[in-house]
Parts: C-alpha cells; sequence; structure tokens
C-alpha cells in the first residue's frame, strides 16, 4: 500500500511539473499576454462572465465548462493555478469580447516580445558619416516591417488572424516609423555636439563612438580620427 501512496505522489508530482512547464511556454511563446487575459477574466463583471462559461462550455464541451465554473473561486484566491491548457483556451474566448483597446494593447506587447531588434556597426570618419550612415540606418529602419506575429501564432490563437489585428499592427508600424523620423531629427544635432568635442579634444582622441537607438534597433557609429603627424604639432606649436 506504501508503495501505492509513493507512486501517487510522484504521478502527482510529475503531472504539477508538467502544468507548470505548459504554462510557461505559453507564456514564453505569447509575450505574458496570457496573464493579462487571465487577470481580466478573473476580472470580469458577472453577467459577461456567464456569457464566457456559456461560450468555454460551447467551445471545449460540457465537462470543461463545468470544471471552469467550479474553479473560478480557487483561481481567483490562488489557491490553483490557472493551467495552460486553460488559459490558451482563454486567449482564444476572451479578447474577441474585449474593447479594442485592450486587444491593440495585447497585440502591441505580443509583437514586441517577438520582436528581435537589430544592431550595426558603421565605421566612417568626420568627413562620411551623413553618407555611410544613411544605408545602415535605413536598413535599421526598414527592420521594422519584420515585426509582424507569426504564422504559428495566429495558429494556435484565431482571433491573431483578423482583420482587427491586421489593421492594429498597420497602425503600430506607422508609430514606429514616425518615432524614428522624429528621432533622426536631432541627428545632425548629435553629431555637430561630437564635432565640438572632437576639436577641443584635438591630438588626444582618435576615435569617437556614438549610438544612434532607434525603435527597430541601434547603430553603434564609430568615427576615426587622423593621428596628427609629429611634423605637424610642430609646425602648429610653431604657428
Amino acid at each position: 500500500m506504501a508503495r501505492r501512496k509513493g507512486r501517487g505522489r510522484r504521478h502527482y508530482s510529475s503531472y504539477g511539473n508538467y502544468v507548470v512547464s505548459q504554462r510557461r511556454e505559453l507564456t514564453t511563446a505569447f509575450g505574458g499576454i496570457d496573464r493579462d487575459v487571465e487577470r481580466l477574466f478573473l476580472a470580469l463583471d458577472p453577467y459577461s462572465l456567464e456569457l464566457l462559461f456559456q461560450a468555454y462550455a460551447s467551445h471545449y464541451g460540457g465537462s470543461a465548462g463545468a470544471y471552469a465554473r467550479k474553479t473560478y473561486p480557487n483561481w481567483q484566491s490562488g489557491a490553483v493555478r490557472m493551467s495552460g491548457e486553460v488559459a490558451e483556451r482563454l486567449l482564444n474566448l476572451l479578447p474577441p469580447r474585449l474593447p479594442y483597446s485592450v486587444r491593440y494593447d495585447l497585440v502591441k506587447k505580443l509583437r514586441n516580445a517577438n520582436f528581435r531588434p537589430m544592431t550595426r556597426h558603421v565605421r566612417t570618419t568626420q568627413e562620411r558619416w551623413r553618407e555611410d550612415l544613411r544605408p545602415a540606418i535605413e536598413e535599421v529602419v526598414a527592420h521594422g516591417e519584420t515585426a509582424s506575429l507569426s504564422d504559428r501564432l495566429k495558429g494556435r490563437v484565431s482571433w491573431l488572424a483578423n482583420g482587427d489585428v491586421a489593421a492594429a499592427e498597420a497602425l503600430m508600424s506607422e508609430a514606429i516609423r514616425e518615432e524614428s523620423l522624429s528621432r533622426l531629427a536631432y541627428l545632425k544635432v548629435e553629431f555637430q555636439r561630437l564635432d565640438a568635442i572632437i576639436a577641443q579634444l584635438g591630438e588626444y582622441q582618435t576615435a569617437v563612438t556614438h549610438a544612434i537607438e532607434l525603435p527597430q534597433g541601434s547603430i553603434q557609429v564609430h568615427i576615426a580620427i587622423p593621428k596628427v603627424s609629429m611634423w605637424k604639432k610642430f609646425t602648429n606649436w610653431l604657428g
């Protein structure tokens, strides 16, 4: 009997670890918006909650719906952790019933979590920095177009493939481009400041490094300053 009891504990522990691992995978894949949806679910008013329970039972079966109703108070109190399976079902069911502004924020968070900023390095001179930077800036800004949601995510959560989400992504892309342009407007001022610093440092500085931060990534600029020859130093000293 003792051995059977021990096996039961091990089975429960193994299942508990599986549930935690399953939820962690969901949270990682969806940038944490499953946690946001869970909080929204637990804060629904009674009428909206009842409609959601009905939809849950309709989509996933009566026993699943009964489990959700029964476990809801324990999810609210924190006595029971929500599994990845339930959380993914809610991720499919609840957002389409939420206001557009809330869905927009969820999509924005998911999009940002799945976007990998680009880094480019540019080695240039005082005379050529504008010409050398232009292609790097264009490449980094264009990289923002790769921030769209993947087909894999859309396959798991169907509402991510609808027109509202596509429109939200287009708005976000435009906002990112506008932010990039506003930051680039200060680029000339930044380098004028660098020119002044370089002039003050004179012969004691051979290079200046500067980082340009954009929403789509960063550009590390390395400006090489020609070394002053000993003869030039001597003639400068003579005046």
